[in-house]
């Protein structure tokens, strides 16, 4: 059952966290705990993007961070996507519902994805 969603433009504006302005591995990780936290569910699933600078082109890419957590285990996965800004959203949700898909059903998150840049 879906418990709860949020979106925010800035991580200062998640769950009260006081966070690192620059994404990483920790601060998907803490961002992901906190939102388990905060919903009282049993999984959580954060995906956080960081579009390139200028204008919107298709060469504008963007980096993806996400993270998914339970009471005792958290996985994590770093991504790159190129399109324009809308590809890099639209495949930002796309990655992370896969990811959570693969982690339910015990495969691994960190698989390469077909629309995915190296």
């Amino acid at each position: 059952m879906f418990r709860h969603g949020t979106v925010a433009r800035h991580l200062d504006h998640l769950f009260g966290v006081k966070l690192p302005p620059e994404l990483d591995q920790a601060t998907t990780e803490a961002v992901t705990r906190a939102a388990r936290e905060h919903t009282g569910a049993t999984h959580a699933l954060a995906v956080l993007i960081e579009l390139d600078e200028g204008t919107d082109r298709i060469d504008l890419g963007g980096t993806i961070w996400i993270g998914i957590a339970t009471a005792d285990r958290m996985e994590f996965r770093r991504s790159r996507i190129l399109g324009g800004r809308e590809w890099v959203r639209l495949g930002a949700v796309e990655l992370g519902l896969d990811c959570l898909r693969r982690f339910l059903q015990g495969l691994p998150v960190v698989e390469r994805i077909d629309f995915e840049k190296t």
